[in-house]
Parts: C-alpha cells; structure tokens; sequence
C-alpha cells in the first residue's frame, strides 16, 4: 500500500530556491500525509535546511547530499533500505549506481520523471507515458504537474489553502509584526514583489507610487536589484521607506523560510510571483496575483503564459468576471514584457474588487481535483 512506500527523490538546484522547494514539499507531503518514507537526495541541501530550519524534525523524511559518483556504490546508498519509487525531479540525471538499481525494468522500484509543471494542453497526453532507456532496459515514467484532471496535478499540502475570509486589519497587522517585525499602517494595503531580474520594475514603480491608495511594497531580499534602490534610495531590512510624494512605502525582508512566505503571502492583498513554487502558493492563499514565467526564448515564455492565461481567464469569464480576468491578463504580459506594464497596472486598479473575485472560480476550480502527491501515489499503486 501507499502507506507504506519507501520514496528515493533526487533533484539538483539549477539557479534558485524553487528547485529544492519542490523536492521538499513533495517529500514533505509524502512523509506527513503519506506515512512514506521520503529520502530526498539534493546537491544544495543546505538550502532545503534554509526553507525549513526544522526539516529535520519530519517523521519519515530524511535528507542526504546527491550521492557520489564513482564507480563503486556510495556509502549513502548502499546504506539505505532499497526504495519502492525513485523521482527524479525536473529531469535529473540519476547517479550511476542510482541507475543501476532500474537497469533491466526490475519490478521494483519505479522510476518517475517529475516534469516542471506547465498550463500547455500538450502534457495531458504525455502525462504518464513510458520510455525504455535503450542503453540498460530501465523504464522512465514521465509525470507531468498541472491544472486538468488528466495531468499530475498541483502540490496541496492538507493545511496549504488559506480558509475563510482575509483576516481583518487589526489581525493582519499583528500576524505581521510577530512574524515580519513590520506591519501595514492602518488602511494600507500589502503587496509582495517576487520576480526575475527582467521584471519591468522601472516602469511599474512610479505607477505603483502615483495611486490613490496607500500602499507597503514588500521586497525579500536580492529581489529587484539596483532598480529598487534607484527608486526608494537605499533599503534597511525590515525598515520600510516611504517614497516622498506618495502613499507608497517599500520595505526589503530577509528570506524567509517557506511557511513563512506561505503566510504572507496570504496576509498580503496582491503577490507578485515568478516560476514554479511561489506561483502555485500563491494560488492556495487566495489573493489575486501576477505570475512571470521562468526567463526563456521569447517566444516560448510567451507559449506557456498565454496557455495559463487561457484557462485562467475562460474560469474567470465562467465566473462572470471576463473584464477582470482579462485586465489580470493583460497585466501578466505586461509584466513579462509584452506590452506597457504601468498602463496595464493602473487598469487593473480602477477594477480594483473585481479583479480579487476572478480568481476565485479558477483556484476553486483546481480545488475540486485531486493534489499532485496523491495523484503521485496513486500512480504508483494503481497504475504502474
């Protein structure tokens, strides 16, 4: 049964956080609400130990640095108990004697490819397909995360989505301050900013600053530059500044661990988010956000926006709000540099309400379907 599988995850850390962030959770979730047993083998696990101080003190989960590759069996294998499933995340390689285990399509274990999740309609008919290595026999088995009931599915952690309404200012204010140090002041609204270096920052801030609304900018640290500074002047962690002739006051953060940034980013009334993670939990803390996609070749940046626009806007239209949705639209491609991202933002602050209430029929949307540990175990179990 489920309960009982012993999972070997492998993943390496390309340029970020998100990378590691991922492996963690779905460990995390399969230990916790799996009873697994979730060993994730990582070549930065220090930085699964900055997303979770306390990752040590998971039952079920241990964490080992990517095992050496020699020709001999690393100790940190061969110590092991042999897994039931191995996942390599984002299309790995496996170290040798890893490969050596799923050389000749044993029964066990199952070897799945955890593929980075993606709104294009193409990976419905991809996800769960097989591949034979021609060189040894093992078998890969591709999984492919996304938002339709034939894909793998969303990482939803039991506890991930934030339930009932946003807490009131006096609550916000004070989860604030015992978690951050900082608060908005009365009346002022919270934005957090999380984007790639490409972001238009310049031509957003003064858009930003020229609102009628009050306004705290939160920006974790190394996130935005010089461009940032070049606005605000210089930023003293968890200090914020207000910007002269405007409602709008910035603030720089320390990093935060992840349950930490889940948190905020459910206290917050609107998230700037970026790639994979942050992405998905922005969905879950029921904020209306903009998403910038991971820096690629224009065009196939721009492919795997306007996929998640279509289906974000079609459930926002389903829901009665089309013009919200497609103001939200048109600011993500603004933001990803197809378009005028302060026109675009300032569009999207006179729908102001509205724009909040479109993404409740698409997140709810996601909601009604199974999360992607759960689709994962059951893959394993009915499938494979």
């Amino acid at each position: 049964p489920a309960t009982a599988r012993r999972w070997w995850i492998f993943g390496r850390v390309i340029d970020n956080f998100g990378d590691a962030g991922v492996c963690w959770r779905l460990a995390r979730q399969l230990a916790l609400e799996h009873r697994a047993s979730a060993r994730l083998f990582i070549d930065r696990p220090e930085l699964v130990q900055r997303l979770d101080p306390a990752c040590g003190q998971v039952a079920g989960f241990s964490l080992h640095p990517w095992p050496r590759d020699t020709g001999d069996e690393p100790p940190e294998i061969g110590r092991q108990e042999p897994p039931d499933v191995i996942v390599s995340a984002f299309g790995c390689e496996l170290p040798d004697p890893v490969r050596r285990m799923l050389a000749g399509a044993p029964a066990w274990p199952r070897w799945i490819n955890l593929e980075y999740l993606s709104a294009e309609s193409w990976i419905d008919g991809c996800h769960g397909l097989a591949s034979t290595k021609p060189s040894d026999g093992a078998i890969e088995h591709f999984f492919f995360p996304g938002f339709t009931p034939a894909s793998g599915g969303l990482l939803r952690e039991r506890d991930a989505v934030r339930q009932g309404p946003p807490p009131d200012a006096p609550a916000r204010r004070e989860a604030c301050l015992r978690l951050y140090g900082f608060a908005p002041a009365a009346g002022e609204r919270l934005i957090t900013l999380f984007c790639y270096p490409d972001a238009p920052i310049e031509a957003w801030l003064p858009a930003l600053a020229s609102g009628a609304r009050p306004t705290l900018l939160v920006v974790p640290q190394g996130v935005g530059g010089s461009a940032i500074e070049a606005f605000a002047g210089p930023l003293q962690t968890g200090c914020p500044v207000a910007i002269p002739g405007s409602l709008l006051r910035i603030v720089r953060v320390p990093f935060l661990p992840q349950r930490d940034y889940d948190r905020i980013l459910a206290l917050s009334d609107f998230n700037f988010v970026r790639g994979e993670d942050s992405w998905i939990r922005a969905h879950w803390a029921r904020r209306p956000f903009v998403w910038q996609p991971y820096p690629q070749e224009a065009t196939t940046r721009r492919i795997k926006l306007e996929a998640f626009l279509e289906r974000f806007v079609s459930a926002g239209s389903a829901g009665g709000f089309a013009c919200a949705a497609r103001e939200v639209a048109v600011m993500m491609r603004a933001w990803s540099g197809d378009g005028d991202p302060a026109g675009a933002w300032l569009a999207l602050e006179r729908a102001d309400d509205p724009v909040a209430r479109a993404f409740e029929p698409w997140v709810d949307s996601l909601l009604s379907q199974p999360d992607l540990a759960e689709r994962l175990t059951d893959c394993v179990d009915r499938r494979l």
